[in-house]
């Protein structure tokens, strides 16, 4: 049975290759001249993604899902007080003790922790990422989300003024307790409504104050967060901004380390559209490096492109989606960003635009007369350009910071090897467990390097078109090419080579000793792409057919 799919497969690769050095010249329209032409499988569509100018209007994800809405705890004992009382162990660490769960019969919202400082010389940065003085309480809370606090912990905060922090709650011990996924989130819902309960009733009591009665420690203490905010109604305000955030820190740190599969070429690729390599470390803002990220709203992969905006730069469809392929992806939020650079002048408008679209970016210019960042974050209000649009670009210096000093945050992080790949175009049409097979690689490797395809594309249910560029292990670009010469009956060959990056026709056929027309007239092309496999005739292929021309 095996020897019987073998031979399938090899007549079916076989009649491809045929096909394609036949019709070489009209390969794309192929379809068109013989719209009978039988196939054993259906072809996957690859059209280039349209180049057209983007609308002025939704970004990328409109307002992306923040994380998973804290859960509340009952608020018990001690408030956080002042930062001059924050409690800074003075070493610059983050001390978990600070968190530590205070009892059975309730949990203490304990201060907030202050962030660690930088140990050594901090790395460079362009400087159009430098912190704006105007965002340094907001870069500083969204650092200790993403390096100090983890999911176990829950941030009380003020919506409008993020440097106003009523506490952190510690859910640490329920992973303890042998609890259900839904008796823990019972617990957590109901802790984080009784404690917003009780700081809105505080925060009542501090607006109905009329300066006489004297305030209780408590009171006290959350009336001091206030102090630099001149607002008679502060406390009425409030009232109706309290938000919850939850740590990310373990998240974060679990991309950090995944990371290190894609960066390098992330850099390289922003690098080659002249954007700055900072740029690429925006993923962790919009999914925390998880390639099949996927949002309420629809924003899919590392870069949470929605399926419109993605449109315009790749391939979407139900076989091919290459917003799960980092690569690709990555490629389409360059030109994306280019574009929103373009049109807003400056790169930390760019960032913003990336995530609430340009149309809101070129409003807060127009009402406010400048293109500073930190200007239009703390100033500029619209509908659609809510806490997480004002927070986009704020939460992504902080990202930054944290990716760059990983030791700061996280200690010693052994981050993944980069993954190594060839490229090879594919000769003929043929099906995945095809390219398996030439490249002696498994489907699972296949699949991994290629994460865009469906996987209906990779059990051999449609055919690869001829030209297309899929990725095999690294070292599988010889073996490809080998196994596919040795299987093909259409042309005689003595050799073969695989096209690499900056060869040309003549050095390629210089260097067999034949001449770039000799090659032509055997490969039918005169496009070369890294990847591609050139046949390479035999002196006697050649004298038969100098003969018959």
């Amino acid at each position: 049975m095996k020897h019987r799919h073998l031979v399938i497969a090899v007549f079916v690769t076989v009649l491809g290759a045929v096909l394609t050095l036949a019709f070489r010249g009209v390969g794309r329209q192929l379809p068109e001249l013989f719209p009978n032409l039988a196939r054993e499988r259906r072809e996957v569509s690859l059209p280039l993604a349209l180049q057209q100018d983007d609308d002025v209007g939704d970004g990328t994800s409109s307002e992306p899902q923040t994380p998973q809405a804290a859960i509340p705890l009952k608020l018990s004992g001690e408030l956080p007080n002042d930062d001059s009382s924050s409690g800074d162990s003075g070493d610059g660490s983050f001390s978990s003790a600070r968190l530590k769960h205070a009892g059975r019969t309730g949990r203490r919202l304990v201060a907030a922790t202050p962030i660690p400082r930088i140990l050594g010389a901090p790395r460079q940065i362009s400087e159009s990422f430098e912190v704006p003085p105007e965002l340094e309480a907001i870069v500083n809370f969204w650092k200790k989300v993403y390096g100090v606090y983890d999911s176990d912990h829950v941030v009380l905060h003020d919506t409008d003024h993020l440097e106003i922090e009523y506490g952190v709650l510690d859910f640490s011990d329920l992973s303890r307790r042998g609890l259900s996924d839904s008796e823990k989130k019972s617990i957590r819902d109901s802790e984080i409504s009784s404690a917003t309960s009780r700081i809105k009733g505080i925060l009542d009591e501090l607006d109905h104050w009329e300066g006489v009665a004297p305030l209780s420690d408590e009171v006290r203490k959350i009336s001091q967060l206030f102090r630099h905010i001149p607002d008679s109604d502060k406390f009425k305000k409030a009232k109706e901004a309290i938000r919850t955030q939850t740590g990310l820190k373990n998240r974060f740190e679990e991309g950090l380390r995944h990371s290190g599969r894609y960066m390098a070429y992330f850099e390289d690729i922003f690098q080659s559209y002249g954007l700055p390599k900072e740029i690429a470390r925006l993923p962790f803002v919009e999914s925390l490096f998880r390639e099949r990220a996927m949002s309420k709203v629809g924003a899919a992969g590392l870069w949470q492109f929605m399926p419109d905006t993605a449109r315009r730069y790749m391939t979407v469809n139900n076989l091919v989606d290459e917003r799960y392929d980092p690569l690709m992806a990555t490629h389409a939020a360059a030109r994306l960003l280019l574009k929103n650079k373009e049109l807003l002048g400056t790169w930390p408008l760019a960032i913003n635009a990336y995530n609430s679209g340009p149309g809101n970016l070129l409003k807060a210019i127009s009402a406010l007369g400048t293109r500073d960042i930190g200007t239009i974050v703390t100033r500029f209000r619209s509908g659609s350009y809510a806490f997480a649009s004002r927070n986009f670009f704020p939460s992504f210096l902080a990202a930054l910071d944290v990716a760059e000093h990983p030791e700061k945050y996280f200690g010693h992080v052994i981050k993944e090897r980069p993954m190594e790949f060839d490229l090879v175009e594919l000769p003929g049409t043929m099906a995945f467990p095809e390219v398996a097979y030439y490249a002696g690689s498994t489907m699972a490797e296949i699949q991994g390097l290629n994460p865009a395809f469906s996987p209906a594309v990779f059990q051999g249910d449609f055919s690869i078109p001829a030209g297309t560029q899929i990725r095999v292990p690294r070292g599988g670009q010889q073996l490809f090419a080998s196994r596919f010469i040795q299987h093909y009956t259409g042309a005689e060959a003595s050799n073969f080579h695989v096209i690499q990056n900056g060869e040309n026709l003549p050095e390629i056929a210089a260097r067999y000793g034949l001449t770039p027309q000799d090659l032509q007239r055997v490969n039918a092309t005169e496009e070369l792409r890294s990847g591609r496999v050139l046949m390479i005739p035999s002196l006697s292929s050649l004298v038969k057919n100098s003969l018959s021309e």
